[in-house]
């Protein structure tokens, strides 16, 4: 059964992230269809008798209208695909992030876990690798001065 912690909430959950990514499968899918109306149409005029410009079109319509039609009812489909594989990546960026302001404010917090699908699982163990440090040893890291080693170049001035 699943966990409803693990649920997500909201399909669209960073808007400058997951919003670009958008524009840029909408973009491809209008390139992609100029293009291949552009061949259509230099394939038509190049093979077939000398016709109006119109007539070409009205052809290319004819015979391709209904795969731009199918096209056009799956981008959506392909919208939400994207959607649902960007939060992959970007929600366990934002549980990171939150945590990280909370840790950075002095609060106590919590292990980070992603969802097993989530991208970047190991990220996840090396803040909580940092987590534990900084909640466990706070008296280590404000006292840490960085002394040089022998080798080391010390700045002047």
């Amino acid at each position: 059964m699943l966990d409803k912690k693990h649920l997500r909430k909201h399909l669209f959950v960073d808007p400058k992230l997951q919003g670009p990514l958008i524009a840029r499968v909408v973009f491809y899918w209008i390139v992609c269809l100029i293009s291949i109306t552009l061949m259509l149409l230099c394939w038509q005029v190049l093979s077939g008798p000398p016709r109006p410009f119109h007539v070409h079109l009205n052809k290319i319509w004819f015979q391709y209208g209904p795969a731009l039609v199918a096209s056009l009812i799956m981008l959506p489909l392909v919208i939400i695909d994207i959607v649902r594989f960007s939060n992959r990546f970007v929600g366990p960026l934002l549980r990171l992030r939150r945590s990280m302001r909370e840790l950075a404010r002095g609060e106590q917090v919590e292990p980070i876990e992603f969802r097993e699908t989530d991208f970047w699982q190991e990220l996840a163990d090396e803040f909580n690798a940092v987590m534990h440090r900084v909640q466990n040893h706070p008296a280590d890291d404000e006292n840490y001065s960085h002394q040089p080693e022998e080798d080391e170049p010390v700045a002047v001035g």
